[in-house]
């Protein structure tokens, strides 16, 4: 499993971006808690990440101070993926009226399990002008078993009257501190040996991206848990395509058969198709 999505943070606490952690934490804790969420920011700063925590949080049989205990049953269901009543929605594909019409004939069925139904729609601007006004009916008469959590990346294209409805919640490009703290985790889980400083520069490259800065930290793991200054200050120049393949090359020149298909496999899981594996060192 790709390392970004292995080391996603389970609770509010984890969550590296301390302006989302405070405000989420806050909200979570409080009595009532809003049908609707508005999660604006960048790409990479763990929006939907964050939505599947309230999700937890929102149904948990034993919550702490908003927190969800990720071990009840309602809990375990939503961190496999088998909650029928955690409904994701990728806007860009399912942008239609006739999309969101299926939803609000859907949403007045109670929870099969959980005890809300939770909509999280990634990327909601993509949605048509005809499909935003039939949301926005749901928006001002939501039933009382479902909330809606709204993420995108370009919140000016959301009309005001969707805005309205919702608690906005900012995900900020992540500080090189905050960035770090994500790195470390995976350091920590992964038994890599790699220095602070190095996390750092990992962490500047990133661009405010904690998916961008997990996604090199893990490039460099492909070959071996020590992660030298040279391969970091190798990959972070440009350079370090070239030797990526030569580890994968020796592997083969070695007849390390398994080695080499586990590399491999790794490299793919991570994101990375054949033809960008090509032209890394070619």
């Amino acid at each position: 499993m790709a390392y970004y999505l292995k080391y996603r943070p389970q609770t509010i606490f984890e969550l590296d971006l301390e302006r989302a952690r405070n405000s989420l934490g806050e909200i979570l804790r409080a009595k009532d808690i809003p049908h609707a969420f508005l999660f604006v920011g960048p790409k990479g700063t763990g929006k939907t990440s964050s939505a599947r925590i309230v999700a937890k949080a929102v149904n948990c049989l034993k919550p702490k101070n908003g927190e969800p205990c990720n071990k009840c049953s309602n809990c375990k269901l939503i961190i496999e993926g088998k909650s029928l009543d955690i409904i994701e929605i990728d806007a860009a594909s399912n942008r239609g009226i006739d999309d969101i019409r299926d939803l609000r004939e859907k949403i007045k069925l109670v929870p099969s399990v959980l005890k809300v139904k939770v909509y999280i729609i990634d990327e909601v601007h993509m949605l048509t002008t005809e499909a935003f006004n039939a949301l926005l009916k749901t928006l001002e008469e939501p039933p009382k078993h479902a909330k809606f959590i709204l993420c995108t990346t370009e919140p000016h294209k959301i009309p005001g009257t969707i805005v309205s409805r919702c608690v906005k919640v900012e995900f900020n490009k992540a500080k090189v501190e905050e960035i770090v703290r994500s790195l470390k985790r995976v350091v920590k889980g992964e038994k890599l040996k790699i220095s602070d400083k190095d996390l750092s520069l990992i962490a500047k490259r990133a661009g405010g991206s904690f998916r961008d800065g997990v996604k090199i930290l893990e490039q460099l793991s492909f070959s071996g848990l020590k992660i030298s200054s040279k391969k970091v200050n190798e990959l972070l120049s440009g350079g370090s395509g070239e030797n990526l393949i030569d580890d994968f090359l020796i592997m083969v020149y070695k007849k390390e058969t398994k080695k080499a298909l586990n590399w491999l496999a790794k490299v793919i899981d991570g994101g990375m198709n054949a033809k960008q594996l090509w032209s890394l060192g070619w």
